[in-house]
């Protein structure tokens, strides 16, 4: 087997899902060795699939890389699988490089204005079509394959819905009483790809809804899941007035550390889209920032379209005050909600390991 991701670069999201599929590939008759290539075009173009007998897409985005602009070398290369008689699985993969006008124009039933041939439109319903299983991140990402003319989409969460929270020894809790009410913030960088293109005025933004919150009793507990977030992290910190109310935790987790601390706090904001399986995971409700579609995405996949703030609004602090007076509110229903989602989606997603669809 080779399991195709956005892998290699330590950014929890992606190597959550790889370690996921490892667990998935574990329970399996031991007839199989699993490989791994990250799903970036130099790196795919030299995979030769000729070793291989199943290809598993399993991160990354079915439409390419590029922001807003679509090069369709990942189906064109799933493609060539399907030509040498190879097994293509799609895992719990979903499209983000998409602008944010086309979610109001799926959710109107309207045709999107990609720019994509005709041949890319058949290509990409051979490989879904012939494909031994198929299960996308959400119901966005459904509906912009059957503007290509996809049928039978199933929508079967983000591989993240399979995390548990096993409460490891030596268990890792924040630094604070529990009587205190703590926020979890994950804050980093998308290096301003992001719906508004201004990464520092949603983090000004975030610091004022933050200041203002710890000015209510709140503390507030910063932490990564990617290196490269650690610099906009350490920004964000600065730009908090009350240090002692405030911790930024530098340590990179695995995620079941990570979820051993969030399952402490009162609530999270989340900036990166697997912060927010975590939090789910550890149920513990959210507010996403919606940066890119994908975390819408995984917003309508929940029925949780209230508690997510889009990047490109003008409003952040005011939408985050608002929310954090509505989970506490609604907490019961929304920790129900996430539960139901979760155990619907981890069925789903188990699929074609229990029902041996790979073979």
């Amino acid at each position: 087997m080779l399991y195709v991701g956005w892998i290699g670069y330590q950014n929890l999201g992606d190597e959550l899902m790889f370690d996921l599929f490892k667990q998935q590939f574990l329970k399996l008759d031991g007839s199989y060795k699993l490989e791994s290539a990250n799903i970036e075009h130099q790196f795919l173009k030299n995979v030769s699939f000729k070793e291989y007998d199943l290809i598993v897409l399993g991160g990354g985005s079915i439409l390419s890389r590029e922001p807003y602009f679509v090069h369709p070398y990942t189906v064109d290369i799933l493609h060539q699988a399907l030509s040498l008689n190879k097994k293509i699985m799609i895992w719990g993969t979903g499209i983000d490089w998409v602008p944010k006008s086309y979610i109001q124009q799926l959710e109107n039933h309207e045709e999107i204005p990609l720019v994509v041939s005709d041949d890319f439109k058949l290509k990409t319903r051979e490989v879904f079509e012939e494909s031994a299983w198929v299960g996308v991140r959400g119901p966005l990402t459904s509906k912009v394959l059957q503007n290509f003319g996809v049928k039978n989409i199933q929508v079967s969460g983000d591989p993240g819905f399979l995390l548990t929270n096993r409460n490891l020894d030596g268990d890792q809790v924040p630094p604070f009483h529990h009587q205190e009410k703590v926020i979890g913030v994950n804050w980093g960088t998308t290096y301003n790809f992001i719906y508004g293109q201004n990464e520092i005025e949603v983090e000004n933004q975030l610091a004022r809804a933050l200041n203002q919150l710890m000015d209510q009793g709140y503390k507030v507990y910063l932490f990564i899941v990617w290196n490269a977030d650690l610099e906009a992290a350490e920004r964000l910190y600065s730009k908090l007035h009350n240090k002692q109310s405030a911790i930024l935790d530098k340590t990179l987790y695995n995620q079941e550390e990570l979820m051993n601390i969030i399952q402490h706090f009162a609530f999270t904001i989340n900036f990166k889209l697997h912060a927010n399986y975590l939090s789910l995971a550890s149920h513990v409700p959210f507010i996403a920032l919606g940066y890119r579609f994908k975390v819408f995405d995984f917003i309508k996949s929940v029925d949780l379209e209230d508690y997510i703030i889009s990047t490109d609004q003008d409003d952040i602090t005011e939408q985050i005050l608002h929310l954090e007076s509505k989970i506490m509110k609604d907490q019961t229903a929304i920790i129900s909600k996430m539960k139901m989602f979760q155990s619907l989606y981890s069925k789903r997603i188990r699929v074609p390991f229990e029902n041996h669809l790979y073979l």
